[in-house]
């Protein structure tokens, strides 16, 4: 009895230094101490997690290797994190991207997209993740020297242009008190979140009008403010990814849906935020 423990104590022994010291393995990676495990093997287990849908798992081992990467490693540690701050801010995101793609929803329609996108109603969480998630699209291909596939840039533009409209629907809706959108309580403010981002629905600043000149939402709570700046930001992030994409755009879209996505941003920067154009 001894020897078969003795035996089997070796055998996990000679996992766990496998693990660490070479090529990592899927299966047992999720398991081991993370103090233990070397990047790839994060790399690995932050894979898994998000596949089993604990993406603050995710988040973690993603986030570890960021601390500590560089080069090709470091870029898709980013685009990792992003991933999973992305399915945690919409768990349904893979088939809202598919019916983009397929030509479901409009792939300029943000409104549209938000409204699938956004499933519980909890728009602050949302935006949080949505933000972060641009914020490391942004990273992965501001770190890429080579050309970025065209399916990350897809991805970077919708999350750029979520986050844009977060921003801006976040401070319209906290400058907006006219009845019944005054938000004292959170399940009003998602209620007013909802109405702005969807152009269906009779709030006056919904997103379908923000690239009205002087009266669209933009013009009115978000041109000349604080979120001004952070808004272009994410338009010109996400304009930049449409230009790599352009070359080379995925096989359900062409060059000038690209151009006609690309003059869908300038609207909101020209009249509803009386920026200069992108180019």
């Amino acid at each position: 009895m001894k020897a078969k423990k003795l035996l089997f104590l070796l055998i996990v022994a000679m996992i766990v230094f496998y693990i660490v010291g070479c090529k990592p393995i899927n299966l047992f990676s999720p398991f081991v101490d993370p103090s233990l495990m070397g990047n790839d093997a994060k790399m690995d287990a932050g894979y898994v997690a998000i596949a089993n849908g604990d993406y603050q798992t995710a988040i973690n081992y993603f986030s570890d290797v960021i601390n500590s990467s560089s080069g090709d490693q470091l870029t898709e540690a980013y685009l990792g994190r992003a991933s999973a701050y992305m399915n945690e801010a919409s768990p349904n995101i893979d088939d809202v991207v598919a019916d983009v793609l397929n030509g479901e929803i409009e792939a300029d329609d943000t409104g549209a997209v938000m409204s699938q996108v956004v499933t519980d109603g909890q728009y602050d969480d949302f935006f949080e993740n949505i933000e972060n998630s641009a914020d490391d699209y942004n990273s992965a291909t501001d770190n890429t020297t080579g050309d970025v596939d065209p399916g990350i840039l897809f991805e970077a533009y919708q999350a750029n242009m979520m986050a844009a409209s977060g921003v801006a629907a976040k401070k319209i809706a906290a400058t907006y008190n006219v009845n019944p959108w005054d938000g004292v309580t959170e399940a009003e403010l998602n209620l007013e979140y909802a109405a702005i981002l969807d152009e269906d629905m009779d709030h006056p600043d919904d997103i379908g009008t923000w690239d009205t000149p002087v009266t669209g939402g933009l013009a009115e709570f978000v041109d000349d403010e604080a979120e001004d700046a952070i808004m272009m930001e994410y338009l010109t992030n996400a304009y930049d990814a449409l230009k790599q994409l352009k070359s080379n755009p995925p096989s359900a879209m062409s060059e000038s849906d690209i151009t006609n996505m690309q003059s869908g941003i300038n609207s909101w920067v020209t009249n509803g935020l009386s920026n200069t154009a992108l180019s």
